[in-house]
């Protein structure tokens, strides 16, 4: 068992240095200490853990097992002290130099990244935003603090993040103009049997179980044939507008580019509620007065989204 007090606070945040750069030098500097300091660091940190915790390769120091299973709580912790320290002291974003993260799909950078980042640019000179794709590990990468937010409508059930729905959206059907079989009448309504009938184009799949659209609607599954496959929802326009594949994607992407190409809209042949947005944060940036401050930011550019009637 280790004893507590023999436990340096300091060591904790070489450990959560050298996870974040996986580089003994780069992690020295992350935390101002000299590199000889960090080296002694990481033999009191393998003395206190009992492990090697990092290997050096030429990829660089890698986490062992033990260290990777360590990591989450550590972080948590960390930011939880962090948070207490700085309690009461407001977020100011006019004179804030601060980076936010945002995990997010295609989706959310068509819709709502200019929005958001005209809003960041009028708070603050300082405030700058940078986007990553939804991976397989999203939850994994909240605990470990990694981004400050992931938006998907996929919401992971976890005791370690915090959830707040800040929007819905309408998925659509889409087809060229002109497609032979599935002409769209004024009333925009498209029989299951067409849609099962005719050729789509597919997003990747986000489990190996099920696409994106089976999983955004709650695990219903669709027998659809595959023609093609498109790495996002803005790349599925142009092979629509120029095959007889048809696509599902969200209602006000498809209003967004709907006057660059010569494409139609129906309803999904079955009813379904709109898919919710999920924005997604690691309970230890619950009180962080700069994190709060940019969630409340996102909310309200969500809320400011217009809402395509179909």
């Amino acid at each position: 068992m280790i004893n507590l007090r023999s436990v340096d606070l300091n060591l904790l945040a070489s450990f959560d240095a050298l996870m974040m750069e996986g580089n003994l030098t780069r992690a020295s500097d992350h935390i101002g200490l000299s590199q000889p300091a960090m080296s002694a660091a990481l033999q009191r940190l393998r003395l206190t853990f009992h492990d090697e915790l990092f290997v050096r390769t030429r990829q660089g120091m890698i986490p062992t097992p033990r260290a990777i299973a360590i990591y989450p709580p550590i972080r948590e912790a960390l930011s939880l002290i962090r948070g207490t320290l700085v309690q009461g002291d407001e977020f100011d974003p006019a004179q804030a130099q601060h980076n936010f993260t945002v995990a997010a799909d295609n989706y959310f950078e068509s819709v709502a990244l200019g929005p958001l980042m005209a809003q960041l640019q009028r708070a603050g000179k300082g405030l700058s935003l940078e986007t990553s794709g939804l991976e397989h590990d999203s939850l994994t990468r909240l605990q470990r603090m990694d981004v400050d937010l992931v938006v998907d409508y996929v919401r992971p059930e976890s005791d370690t993040i915090q959830a707040q729905q800040i929007g819905a959206e309408k998925l659509v059907v889409i087809a060229r103009q002109g497609h032979p079989r599935v002409a769209g009448p004024l009333s925009h309504t498209l029989s299951l049997e067409q849609y099962l009938a005719e050729e789509h184009v597919f997003l990747p799949l986000r489990s190996r179980e099920r696409s994106q659209l089976e999983l955004a609607l709650g695990g219903q599954e669709f027998p659809r044939k595959r023609a093609a496959q498109v790495q996002n929802f803005s790349s599925m326009l142009p092979v629509v507008a120029a095959t007889d594949y048809l696509a599902v994607m969200p209602a006000r992407l498809y209003h967004l580019y709907a006057k660059a190409f010569e494409i139609q809209w129906f309803h999904f042949p079955v009813e379904i509620a709109p898919i919710p947005i999920w924005m997604m944060w690691a309970n230890g940036l619950q009180n962080d007065s700069a994190h709060r401050w940019f969630r409340n930011m996102v909310q309200h550019v969500a809320d400011g989204l217009i809402e395509y009637s179909v």
